[in-house]
Parts: structure tokens; sequence; C-alpha cells
């Protein structure tokens, strides 16, 4: 059977349980598409095949795509969601989106039914197997450091059930002071049980409490001259207190609360959650992710939920989020029967405390997507280095861009990027004086000339790599443009150097590449051409490569388009003055109001008048020329 055909696809899709569960789609190859889940699998299944509205790119290839088709009924919505996850992690499908490294949730698991329990890290969800599960923790480093305290301050033992069982005598950590070797030594019990009890405290960040119980215990100790337990007691006390430093209280209704942040640049997404627990900000989790281009924000967000709250031993009260997820009644719906009460799920935030942690949290993933692109940038520019055939890794980036109003105001940008990260200092802005309206290839062989001229001044530095913005044609045009300009340029250039130098304009070293724009949701996507290569280049869109060179390229056309509206506005400014009894006064008092000519233009006669203090009349003559 083969989906493909609507003779078989037709009654398969009718044939469809109004039931939860998961399906499975998979091409002719037997390849795994996409793995989802559903309340109504008759409903969702069927979903993809109508004109629904859903525009993201893989549905509308689904019909041609889809052959096999796995439906696998679950009990609940809850049961649905487990299984996605296991399947997504399983399956890895082409147009799914994970929301987590290869690795699961990070998290601490202690041995509870243990006669000498330890604790230990653990990946996945928490088990039924009578241990106590802490976390999860979104990086190592915060396990690591907990674990490291609790090794040092309540000296329990570290090695395997199967190591405790046959071991005979204390090893290194207990020489360390680490651990009281209950393996080899009579160790109390009672006492033990105690300082897991208090490590536990600890681990659920409930510090008054522990804090109050050692400064108890030292205070007995001391009072019984047991002074090296009162001074290890002490040097507990205070590594909790630093622990424990006082926070701000930052809500007043102690209901606890998640906050999360959602930032989204390219191909990379940073989810950050903020836990509100007794009105004091506590734990938080961030990670940062590259997402499909064609995934709605709306579908990535309810994903990331259902997928972070799955593994979670609790459940906020009430969740603060940025936009409405996809599915957002089932996702508020799932967290009530998981928390056992109503949870409030919050998209229009409207409180005041509420709009501070949700932009809190904004400011947060903001902040860990701009470390995440500062360390990536360097591996990023690496792997356009290799994909372009440059000889190393351009540590100067070039990208010029023409921009002119039905041909006339023709101006152009210069852009530079120094080790992949924009240098607007450098930036160059060319108005175009000695060309036809509409020429772009003479404006880029005007612009080029100009900027080779101040090739051996300070700042104006030959790049390694130049993007064109254009298809075939510019790149053939600049390319020629620079051989003529070559030794044209050269030797002026030689007079200024001196003779010691080699003779002529080394263009050697720049390589030269055009990014021509998608046309249109149903064009060719942005494609980079190299010289003398009939093709494009195969670089996939939203790949990091390529999301330097947009960048790149987005930004030389906001900087010459806002070098034209700034020419545009100071001829219409010169130009207004001659308007009889509009002065540059009254042409400066109207820019300042309104911002630009073209909002001049769009104006009502009486907002002009009001603004510049004159006549309705003069405003009347004011339209009437800009709108002749």
């Amino acid at each position: 059977m083969d989906l493909r055909d609507p003779a078989f696809r037709e009654p398969f899709l009718s044939s469809l349980p109004h039931s939860p569960g998961v399906y499975v789609m998979r091409n002719a190859a037997g390849q795994v598409l996409y793995v989802g889940k559903a309340l109504d699998l008759f409903s969702r299944v069927n979903s993809y095949f109508r004109a629904s509205g859903d525009t993201r790119s893989f549905v509308s290839r689904l019909p041609s795509e889809m052959a096999d088709l796995e439906i696998w009924v679950t009990q609940s919505e809850r049961e649905a969601l487990l299984l996605e996850n296991t399947l997504i992690k399983e399956l890895k499908p082409r147009y799914n989106v994970r929301l987590r490294d290869d690795r699961s949730y990070l998290m601490i698991r202690v041995q509870a039914a243990h006669p000498w329990p330890r604790f230990e890290t653990a990946r996945g969800l928490p088990q039924e197997d009578g241990a106590r599960y802490f976390g999860p923790y979104h990086a190592a480093s915060a396990v690591h450091f907990f674990l490291s305290f609790i090794g040092r301050y309540f000296r329990f033992r570290t090695c395997s059930d199967a190591v405790f069982a046959t071991r005979r005598k204390p090893c290194l950590q207990y020489h360390m002071g680490r651990c009281e070797a209950p393996c080899s030594r009579n160790v109390d019990a009672a006492a033990y049980r105690r300082r897991v009890e208090k490590a536990m405290l600890y681990l659920e960040g409930r510090f008054e409490r522990l804090m109050r119980d050692v400064r108890r215990e030292m205070k007995q100790a001391s009072a019984d001259l047991e002074f090296e337990k009162a001074a290890q007691l002490r040097d507990l006390l205070f590594a909790l207190e630093k622990c424990a430093q006082p926070q701000q209280v930052i809500t007043s209704d102690f209901v606890p609360t998640d906050a999360v942040g959602f930032v989204r640049e390219g191909p990379h997404l940073s989810l950050v959650v903020l836990e509100i627990r007794q009105g004091q900000l506590g734990v938080h989790r961030q990670m940062v992710v590259e997402v499909p281009e064609e995934l709605y924000d709306a579908e990535i967000l309810s994903t990331f939920l259902f997928q972070h709250y799955a593994s979670r031993t609790e459940t906020p009260g009430r969740l603060l989020l940025p936009f409405a997820p996809e599915a957002a009644a089932d996702l508020a719906a799932w967290l009530g029967e998981a928390a056992g009460a109503p949870v409030e799920v919050v998209t229009t935030v409207v409180d005041e405390a509420h709009v501070r942690l949700l932009r809190l949290a904004e400011v947060n993933a903001q902040h860990r997507l701009t470390l995440h692109n500062e360390l990536e940038v360097e591996a990023d520019l690496a792997r356009l280095s290799t994909r372009l055939h440059l000889p190393g890794v351009p540590k100067r980036i070039e990208c010029y861009d023409i921009s002119h109003s039905q041909g006339k105001d023709t101006s152009a940008s210069m852009v530079v990027f120094i080790d992949g990260r924009p240098a607007p200092r450098l930036y160059r802005q060319f108005h175009v004086r000695d060309v036809a309206p509409g020429d772009d290839y003479g404006a880029l062989r005007e612009v080029m000339a100009r900027r080779l001229e101040h090739v051996a001044e300070k700042n104006w530095e030959l790049p390694d790599l130049m993007v064109i913005d254009g298809g075939r044609g510019q790149l053939r045009a600049i390319t020629q443009i620079l051989s003529d300009l070559q030794s044209q340029i050269g030797s002026d250039l030689q007079s200024q150097i001196g003779s010691g130098e080699k003779n002529g304009l080394d263009l050697s070293g720049v390589k030269v590449i055009s990014l021509a724009k998608q046309h249109g949701s149903d064009g060719p996507p942005e494609r980079v051409f190299l010289p003398g290569v009939k093709e494009p280049l195969p670089i996939l869109p939203g790949s990091r490569e390529m999301f330097i060179l947009v960048r790149l390229r987005d930004e030389a056309h906001r900087f010459a388009n806002r070098a034209r509206t700034r020419r545009q506005e100071k001829t219409f400014s010169s130009r207004l003055s001659e308007v009889p009894g509009l002065g540059p006064k009254r042409v400066t008092t109207l820019l300042t109001a309104f911002g630009s000519v073209e909002r001049i233009r769009t104006a009502d006669p009486a907002e002009i008048a009001k603004a510049g203090h004159f006549s309705l009349d003069l405003a009347q003559k004011i339209l009437a020329f800009l709108n002749a």
C-alpha cells in the first residue's frame, strides 16, 4: 500500500480512530519524515491533506512524499506526549524539531531505600524505582557543583553498589575526608541517614530550615566538647549562608510561577525558563538549539513545553508565556492533570510584576543566544570558508548594495564584518553621481573605483571576501570591473606607496561571490554564485553559513536604504523652501514633527498646519507640492 496513491490514501484516512495517539510518517524508502501527537488522530492526520491554511513548506510536500503512516493509539494525551518524545529521540525524523541535546535532562538521583544512600547523576525521565530525583539541571556544571558540595560537607559514599558490597578497605575518598567509609568501618547508620535528609533539603533549596538544624547541632556539639564535629558543622553553616544569599521578592502572591523567554534568530532558538518559588527567583533552564526555518514559533513553543514538563517532578501553578503556543488549551489541561490542580497558562500578560518576569526571561534568552553566537562564530566562518573554497578563514568581509528610487537618488553601501561580526565604524556610504539613472552596473563600477582608491589608507584594507547583492549578472559585472580597475588604479597606487613595492594593485587575495535574494514564497531560495561556475553553490537555507551571508546582505541593504532616504529628504527639504511662505525654519519644524517627508505627504492638512504653526492654506500648498 502506497499512500501517495489517492485510491489507497482516502480509505486509509477514513479508517483512522478518533483517539489520542502518535503517528509516524515514512517515505517510500522507509525513512521517517515526521512524528506527531494528537488528541484526535483522525482529525489531526486528515488535516495534513486539506487546504487548512497550514503554510509550512514540508506540509505541502507530504502528499507526494508520504508513502506509509504508522499509528500508535494511547490511553491519554499525556501518554502520547511521552511516546512522541521517545520516538523523536529514537527515530530522528527529518521534519521534527527536538528541543534538547542528544542527551536527556540531567538530574541528581538519591537511592533513598538503600541502607547507605549515595548521590549520583542520572539522565532521562525519573523512574519509579524508589529513588528521589532532583532537577533537571540546565548544565552539567551545576550538577558537579552540587555533588562536590555534598561530598565535601556531608561525606557520603560515591562508589557503586557492586563496589560497595565487596570493598574491605577504605578508599581515597575516606582519606581525603569526603566519605566515612561505611563499606569497611563501623559508621552510625542513623547519623548517616540524618545527613542524607539534610543534603536533600539542600537540593530542594530549603536553606533556612537546614541552617537552623545545623546551627542547633553545632551548639550541641560544642556543649558536648566535640570541638572537631562543631568545627565541621561551622564550616557547613558558613557555606550554606553563602548559598542562601537573600533575594529580592519579585512577586507577592507566592503562586509557583514559571516564565518562559523565547528568542529566535536565523536557525538558532534560545529558550529560558525562570522558576519563581515563594516569590523569589530560583533555578532556571537555558538552551540554544537549531530549528528548521519552516516550523512556526507556536509549534516550537508547544513542543518545548510538553517535553520540558514531561520530565519535571514539579508543575507550576502559573505559566507565563510570550505568546500562545499551539494547542494551548490541551497544554493547560495536561499540566492541570499532572499538578492535580488547575494551572493558569497566561499568554496575554497584564500584571506589571508578570510583565517584568517575562522581560527578564527574554533578556536571559537573548544573552544566552548572544553568548552562543560569540562562541560559534569562529566555527561558522570556518565552515563558510570551506564551502566557498577560500584559502583561509575570512577576517574582513565586505558587502555592497545599490539602492535607488525609480532610477533616481542612487546610493550604495559598503558594510564590513570583522571576524564574523558587524564593524559599523568601517561602514561607508557612496552617493552615485556619474551614471545614468537605473544603471546598476555603472553605479557598481563607480563605487568600486572609489573604494579601491582608498586601499592604501587606514581602515580601507582589502577584504578577504567581497559579497555582491545580486545574481550571476552582477557577479560577472563585478569580476570584469575589478579586472579593469586592477591595472587602472594600480599605477596611481604605485606612486603613493613607492617604487620598492610590487607594481600594480593585487586583488588576487580577494574572493568575490554574489548572493541572490529569494523572490516570492514559491521561488528558489537564497542562492550563492561563484565566478566561472554556472550553477549556484548548494548551501542549505537556514544553515549557519547562509545565515552569515544573509545577515551581511541585509545589513548592506538597510544601510543603503538609509543613505538614500536621507538624501531624498535633504533634496525635498531644499525644494520645500521654494514654497511661498515656507522657509528653512518651518521646513525643519515639519521634519522634526513628522520624522520624514513621506509622513508629511500622507498627513492631513490640519495636522500639518498645527505642527508648523501656520495657516491651513499653506498646508494645502505643501501637500500639493509634495504630491505633484
